[in-house]
């Protein structure tokens, strides 16, 4: 899964279809009532029934008081081409959303020809729990790459809010909870709870366990005092689109910035999750063991699994071993290597190799292998986490 997109209803449908009927029935034949009654009479006295409630753990206690209190200010964002989540953060109907809820980025290549950042939809609805629909204004986007949009309500002056949590203050291992619309409006409100397994040191992304779904996008990740400490914005699907459990969430560091400078209106008047750039270079390494020195940024190549990665390619010939080896301190390396193979179909790519840890302790990767074939190689620096920046330094040597 990668951006948190509503389904189509056919997944819908497809879910409920799964549910048979299910029909429970108690049938007491007639000779074994005298049996049952011996067995709830002790000593021939009568037998005593509770109608107690059992009391609420300490846990239940927590999450009913997390969702009753957070739930009245998420609500669910409505557009002509599908829907997403958002969160009331002021009285007077300031909404927080993702971006790409409301203008979401090129899916391939050939959608990427014809994007318009600036064709998107200028008025939003809004739906509240209770039910209640509002129009509101998209107000504008986070720069730079930033996955937020901030929305405006009008007329409202004492709307349910959430508080932010402070910054820095969410860590690995803390409990949260998610709120949200996920795959189809009939689901708003749905209330999940995980941890956090990971905060990325790079820019303090959240990564954790709370299951969202397509349609969850915008929502509030929760932590146990029912303050938002991040913006849910996509996931890893496994096999059959379920959730892998690798959820991510823009922090509240970065929802906090960016609402000061919508409060300024210095925000983007367009998505800018998507800009049509030049495409990058594939620079030329050769085999001497010279050092190059390079930097992993946004605006490289990214690849599916969303890290940033710099092409280089070398001639190569059969036989020849070569080794490979890309060094840092900021980022954590991975190499790939490549063989270039021409068709009639154009230019295709045979994976040769593959690492990203040159040995026990060590990070940096290396690749040690004989070259199958006369031709041109293509490498793929990267890094193994998903949107690391930082410099590095690649080498190649060859023996013939």
């Amino acid at each position: 899964m990668g951006n948190l997109r509503t389904k189509s209803k056919a997944m819908i449908n497809k879910r409920f279809s799964k549910l048979g009927t299910l029909t429970l029935c108690t049938v007491f034949a007639l000779t074994g009532i005298s049996t049952i009654e011996q067995i709830l009479s002790l000593n021939g006295g009568e037998a005593s029934y509770s109608n107690r409630v059992l009391a609420q753990t300490p846990d239940e206690q927590l999450n009913r008081r997390v969702y009753e209190k957070a739930s009245p200010a998420v609500v669910t964002v409505k557009t002509e081409t599908g829907h997403g989540s958002g969160f009331v953060i002021s009285k007077d109907g300031f909404i927080i959303t993702n971006a790409h809820v409301i203008k979401p980025p090129p899916r391939s290549e050939e959608e990427a020809k014809t994007y318009k950042p600036a064709e998107f939809p200028q008025v939003v609805t809004v739906v509240f729990p209770d039910g209640r629909k509002f129009s509101a204004d998209v107000m504008g986007f986070g720069k730079g790459g930033l996955d937020l949009a901030v929305l405006k309500i009008h007329g409202q002056k004492n709307l349910r809010t959430l508080a932010l949590a402070t910054p820095g203050s969410a860590k690995v291992g803390d409990r949260v909870f998610a709120l949200g619309t996920p795959l189809d409006a009939i689901f708003e409100g749905t209330f999940t709870q995980g941890n956090i397994t990971r905060i990325n040191p790079s820019d303090g992304e959240i990564q954790h366990n709370a299951v969202i779904m397509g349609g969850n996008s915008g929502g509030p990740l929760l932590n146990s005092q029912s303050q938002v400490i991040g913006v849910n914005t996509s996931g890893i699907s496994g096999d059959n689109e379920l959730n892998a459990g690798m959820n991510f969430s823009i922090p509240v560091s970065q929802v906090q910035s960016f609402i000061v400078a919508a409060r300024k209106k210095d925000v983007s008047p367009v998505s800018t999750l998507f800009t049509r750039t030049q495409e990058p270079s594939i620079r030329t390494i050769t085999l001497n063991g010279q050092v190059v020195k390079g930097s992993l940024s946004k605006g490289d190549r990214t690849l599916e699994d969303r890290s940033f990665a710099d092409f280089y390619q070398f001639q190569g010939k059969k036989g020849q071993q070569v080794v490979i080896e890309m060094t840092s301190q900021k980022i954590n390396p991975v190499l790939s290597l490549f063989q270039v193979i021409e068709s009639t179909e154009g230019q295709q790519l045979l994976k040769i190799a593959e690492n990203d840890d040159r040995g026990p302790g060590d990070f940096n990767a290396q690749i040690t292998t004989a070259l199958p074939a006369d031709g041109v190689f293509l490498i793929i620096a990267n890094s193994l986490d998903r949107g690391e920046i930082g410099d590095y330094s690649l080498r190649a040597n060859a023996q013939p």
